[in-house]
């Protein structure tokens, strides 16, 4: 039979019917088998040897929508930019990887292995390789993958080091930055509140429905949405989770090291390279002498450097401890021997050691062991739940024969705030919130993680859709805004004609007095605004350096205040202070450069290699899955 389809294939009829036969599978989706996959397709090509397909680039993109925290759809995420950014991101990756690999750039295995064992270590500093296959799996590496990824990522860092190796930033340049910085001006200004202003006449109808048109977005009110779910909580469950007594005690007797306080002293040193010279200080202190002064005399040493602070037994020197906490307060001890020399120690106050009894462990050790008991149960509960639910029981249904309570929120918004206003309150948290706007009116969604171990399945009994309220509806609120509005610009009219009377030769102080109106000189402050006070428009630095001379002055405001800023005094930059000023400065203009330079390469890598994109397959791939 499979030689005379061999012998027929060539016939033309044969061919069409294949042709025929091939649009029919990819009809059905079996064409990737002759066609090849959308995610197999290369997304980004650089130059010859770097190509990232379709799925890979899908990957990166999922990850980073994921990373939003923000429940957007795929295609939501595109629009807002996100896959040009993560193509642009994979495209930079792969510039600098071609670049390392054109000129052969490598990195020994010794410091591979120097940086693994220096990550992954245990409490006592040696490594843990239970710990480095946890993070592997975790991320779905293989070791030979993870290692591929390092050497990567190390030579890398060596081409990028060998370019941004940029001298210092020229002394001159810091120092114009610095005096730029770092002048200060002084202002005399007037404040006009809106709230001083007379409240102004309603306007006309059609003034009131023109501010509303401008301004509906204020107004518009969220999707709303009313929920049901039932919730497996830990908490819950270990309520009747009973712990013998005997359990109790045991886990007692087994954290007996973190329910008490070791004892603690507050230690004073001197120390000395001899015994001798320790013991003859020793003598001097005991006939009556000051111990930081017979410290200071016997080995220069000022009293704040002998004080060793409140101290455990942990916290001495070897072989010193017993001796210490043999003494009594205010006692001086005999010299005594450390690897760092003689000690002559004083304690100075004494803390004595506390345990917590088991009486007052009892109940924060049994809730401890009921949650731990009660996560194994919740997750059984859970499938239980779900299963419930897959057969057709409705939620009440499900709840009620797992025993579980079905609660409800009605007017939940994305945000988590009620439509009447304040926060929802005793919400599984965790996924709840984004699984409640993703799941359809009348719908029940997935089983979903709650805070704290929970778990929950909720369901969406009533959408009420974005919407403005017509101006009939919300007429008080728009009119108080609009009067707030005109309190304002009136407050702002009143300032204009302030500063244009001193701009005529008036006085401020004097015609603002004249007005009722105080006068205030603000300390000095930098034009980024340090040494403004609260209170004031975050604008004011701004105005006031956009003053040319003593004397000028200008109207500022916010959403509160109109305020009259008159350049007072100009104060150079100390040159004799801020050095850490000058080196912050240093660094970021070497930053820039460095910046730069990277930036210089990629545009350079880009031209010599070639960069070809097909953001249309990716999205093809969505278009494939949905």
């Amino acid at each position: 039979m499979l030689q005379f389809i061999r012998s027929k294939v060539t016939s033309i009829f044969v061919k069409i019917l294949f042709v025929l036969l091939i649009v029919s599978f990819a009809i059905w989706g079996i064409g990737d088998v002759f066609f090849g996959s959308p995610a197999g397709k290369v997304a980004v090509e650089i130059g010859d040897d770097v190509r990232y397909t379709t799925q890979e680039v899908a990957e990166q993109f999922e990850q980073s929508r994921r990373r939003l925290g923000v429940p957007l759809t795929a295609e939501q995420a595109m629009q807002l930019g996100l896959l040009d950014q993560v193509i642009q991101d994979m495209v930079t990756e792969g510039l600098m990887l071609a670049a390392v690999k054109s000129l052969d750039l490598s990195v020994g295995t010794d410091r591979v292995v120097q940086f693994v064992r220096s990550r992954f270590v245990d409490q006592a500093g040696n490594f843990d390789r239970a710990r480095y296959q946890t993070v592997l799996a975790n991320n779905g590496w293989s070791e030979e993958e993870f290692v591929s990824r390092l050497r990567q990522d190390f030579t890398r860092r060596q081409l990028i080091d060998a370019l941004i190796a940029v001298d210092a930033a020229p002394q001159p340049i810091v120092e114009r930055l610095f005096a730029y910085r770092e002048e200060k001006r002084v202002a005399q200004v007037v404040s006009i509140p809106a709230s001083v202003i007379p409240e102004p006449a309603a306007p006309e109808a059609a003034a009131l429905e023109s501010f509303y048109d401008a301004n509906k977005s204020r107004y518009e009110e969220p999707e709303y949405r009313t929920v049901s779910w039932a919730q497996v909580s830990p908490t819950a469950v270990a309520k009747g989770i009973d712990i013998p007594e005997s359990e109790l005690r045991a886990a007692y007797d087994e954290r007996a090291g973190q329910l008490s306080n070791p004892e603690r002293r507050e230690v004073r040193q001197i120390l000395f390279e001899t015994q001798d010279a320790a013991a003859s200080a020793r003598a001097r202190i005991e006939g009556g002498e000051d111990f930081a002064a017979v410290a200071k005399d016997s080995t220069g040493v000022d009293e704040a450097s002998l004080d060793l602070g409140m101290l455990t037994r942990d916290g001495l020197p070897d072989g010193t401890a017993d001796a210490v906490f043999r003494l009594v307060q205010g006692e001086v001890s005999q010299p005594v021997e450390s690897p760092f020399g003689w000690h002559l120690f004083r304690v100075e106050r004494i803390q004595p050691g506390t345990t917590t009894s088991f009486e007052e462990a009892r109940d924060r050790i049994r809730d401890e062991l009921a949650h731990d008991r009660a996560l194994d149960q919740v997750y059984e509960t859970a499938n239980r739940l779900e299963d419930a639910l897959a057969g057709g029981a409705t939620l009440e249904e499900a709840a009620k024969s797992l025993e579980l309570p079905v609660s409800k929120v009605d007017g939940l918004a994305r945000s988590g705030a009620r439509k009447g206003g304040g926060t929802a309150e005793g919400l599984p948290g965790g996924q709840f919130t984004q699984l409640a706007f993703e799941t359809a009116q009348g719908q029940q969604s997935s089983l979903g993680e709650g805070e704290n171990g929970g778990f929950f399945v909720l369901r969406v009994d009533a959408v009420e859709a974005p919407r403005t309220p017509g101006l009939d509806e919300i007429r008080d609120r728009v009119l108080a805004d609009w009067k707030a509005e005109r309190r304002l610009e009136l407050a702002e009219e009143k300032a204009d004609a302030l500063a244009e009377k001193v701009r005529g030769g008036g006085d401020l102080k004097d015609l603002a007095a004249a007005e009722q109106l105080p006068t205030a000189e603000l300390p000095a402050m930098t034009r980024a605004g340090r040494g403004l006070p609260e209170g004031y428009p975050g604008t004011l630095p701004a105005t006031l350096f956009g003053l040319a001379a003593d004397g000028d002055v200008a109207v500022t405001a916010d959403d509160s205040q109109a305020v009259v800023v008159r350049r007072q005094q100009v104060l150079p930059a100390d040159q004799t202070a801020k050095t850490e000023v000058r080196e912050a400065i240093a660094n970021q203009i070497a930053q820039g450069v460095e910046s730069d330079v990277i930036e210089l390469l990629l545009a350079d890598l880009r031209s010599r290699l070639g960069v070809t994109v097909d953001k249309a397959s990716v999205q093809r791939l969505y278009e494939t899955v949905q």
